[in-house]
């Protein structure tokens, strides 16, 4: 199947009445979101909400109990497994840890969603990992071996890999999660150059707030199941509601 040429009308990504439960536990309780092409649109939330559950609904790692997930308008729960995978090879995907082949090289790393797709062409898939390790700024360390990286390289590399088959998409689960302030600077650079020099969308997971006001076109809140908050960085910062107020300042909200 081939997936129909962008409509300006109709969303790139449109969640609707999404529902997903694991046993007793109701972990999306029904979320309903757009997602524009080309924006940069972060997740945050309480951590167990279900925003890494949702991430794979968008990829098709998951099926919901309810609802849908459409991309230009395909539903992709619709679609049988080789369908899907076409759907998928449009996005790509920044797991928390960066999940890398410890017994590959950087390079190999990079090129292991390019030759999985079907890609033989040895040249072909060298410019391609250059490039991609020129973008995140990793070319002079492709023959290291992960465990001489750091973590905030390793995750350099997972965005590269993500990158390297040109997805119009690349959700990003905490992809600053566990690094220091300088290293997450970078990421969140990294994550904005993609979208300024090839248009990516970008989807994000994080709890770091100051990532959220310097990467995010929008801001949408998973609270309970549902989406809680969508609006722009400045809609969140001005925002009066004391739940998201003490989410932003790191609050409780319980008495001392």
């Amino acid at each position: 199947m081939t997936m129909p040429a962008a409509d300006p009308d109709v969303p790139f990504i449109r969640i609707t009445g999404l529902k997903k439960s694991f046993g007793a536990q109701k972990t999306l309780q029904g979320v309903d979101l757009i997602i524009n092409r080309g924006e940069t649109l972060v997740l945050i939330g309480p951590s167990g909400e279900g925003k890494s559950v949702l991430l794979k609904h968008i990829i098709g790692l998951m099926h919901p109990d309810e609802g849908k997930v459409e991309l230009d308008g395909v539903n992709l729960c619709s679609l049988n497994e080789r369908q899907l995978v076409n759907a998928r090879h449009r996005m790509g995907y920044l797991f928390q840890n960066a999940a890398l082949f410890d017994s590959l090289t950087v390079a190999q790393n990079v090129a292991f969603p390019l030759k999985e797709s079907g890609l033989r062409n040895k040249a072909e898939i060298e410019r391609r990992v250059h490039e991609a390790l020129d973008l995140v700024e990793l070319e002079e360390h492709k023959d290291k071996m992960p465990i001489n990286l750091s973590g905030g390289m390793r995750k350099r590399v997972g965005i590269a890999r993500a990158i390297v088959g040109k997805p119009e998409c690349i959700l990003y689960d905490e992809p600053t999660a566990g690094l220091d302030p300088i290293v997450t600077d970078v990421i969140d650079l990294m994550i904005k150059r993609m979208q300024k020099r090839v248009g990516v969308t970008s989807v994000v997971i994080t709890h770091d707030m100051n990532s959220v006001f310097k990467i995010a076109d929008r801001v949408a809140m998973l609270k309970n199941g549902v989406i809680y908050f969508i609006g722009t960085r400045d809609d969140l910062r001005n925002s009066s509601d004391p739940e998201l107020q003490n989410f932003i300042a790191g609050r409780s909200g319980m008495c001392a």
